[in-house]
């Protein structure tokens, strides 16, 4: 596996894992927020944080909650949230390498969904983005062998004309010059890192989530290569959590609103203690890979038993 550059002046960028498309909704710990029976009465809610960076106003984001709200509320015709400045449940927009990383991708104008054209389209994209990677580092890679012996010999004469107490103004001010230049290489190659470094983002984006649609699409194919290292943490659109320092929902990615009301509606779904359904196009599916927004047979019967409520 091929690690993402750092250069010799130690300049350093830190590699995002991309993905797009669906997410793994992580399983949270689900500890009881209710004094009286579950569902019984309405669970208070109040907006927490919301990062500027996503470009939607506390107003937006509360209309977006009610959306979300609409999709348990309705169907099941019971009040089960009510927004309070003060409420409980704090529901958080936060910016991170994941949504970041969806901003990137949507940057290349890549149209992304579950379909064998999408995958096609962005196999293609992929395959171009590695080639131009792989003639992108050598050239780099040429160019910090030579930027590096340069270093070395630099460093060498000024070390020995220290020793003698110092250099003749000739040698000095070509031992200047020479500083100059090899700062000036510096920045150039640290602008090329910097192109490089954006490469392995795309790729890495683009590996991820070719595999995800090779598995979804259930093709025949190898798995796409990610230059470097992932972050080695799951890949989470929200979560729900209820510990000791209180009862929040965190939401870090989405393509679009309808994509944020979904997730939206499924921590929701979290909040009121309900689990993970088997039904693919349930908002309570563990996979965010449908574009369905209201509630099916399976959700159904997940709430009526988180609920304890009878059939």
């Amino acid at each position: 596996m091929i690690r993402r550059l750092k250069f010799v002046i130690y300049f350093v960028l830190i590699l995002a894992v991309i993905t797009a498309g669906f997410v793994v909704y992580k399983q949270p710990e689900l500890l009881s927020v209710f004094t009286n029976k579950p569902c019984s009465q309405p669970l208070k809610f109040s907006i927490g944080t919301v990062d500027p960076k996503f470009d939607i106003s506390r107003d937006q984001f509360l209309a977006d909650i009610n959306e979300a709200v609409k999709i348990w509320e309705g169907p099941m015709n019971m009040d089960l949230f009510e927004y309070s400045p003060t409420g409980t449940l704090k529901i958080n927009l936060i910016y991170d390498y994941r949504q970041e990383a969806t901003d990137k991708l949507k940057s290349l104008g890549l149209t992304i969904d579950n379909t064998k054209s999408s995958y096609d389209s962005l196999k293609n994209h992929y395959d171009v983005l590695s080639a131009n990677y792989k003639s992108k580092k050598a050239a780099l890679d040429a160019m910090i062998t030579a930027y590096n012996q340069d270093v070395k010999t630099y460093t060498a004469s000024v070390n020995y004309w220290n020793s003698q107490g110092g250099a003749p103004s000739k040698t000095a001010s070509e031992l200047n010059s020479k500083r100059e230049e090899l700062n000036a290489e510096g920045n150039i190659i640290k602008q090329r890192e910097a192109e490089v470094n954006s490469l392995v983002d795309q790729i890495n984006g683009l590996a991820n989530i070719l595999n995800r649609l090779a598995s979804e699409l259930n093709l025949k194919v190898s798995s796409y290569n990610k230059v470097g290292s992932s972050r080695g943490e799951e890949f989470e659109e929200g979560m729900y959590s209820s510990d000791s320092s209180g009862v929040k929902i965190d939401i870090y990615e989405f393509n679009d609103t309808d994509q944020l009301v979904r997730v939206l509606a499924h921590e929701l779904g979290h909040s009121l203690g309900l689990e993970h359904v088997d039904e693919k196009d349930a908002i309570m599916y563990y996979l965010n890979q449908s574009k369905n927004e209201t509630l099916t047979s399976a959700d159904i019967a997940e709430f009526k038993t988180a609920c304890h409520l009878s059939n």
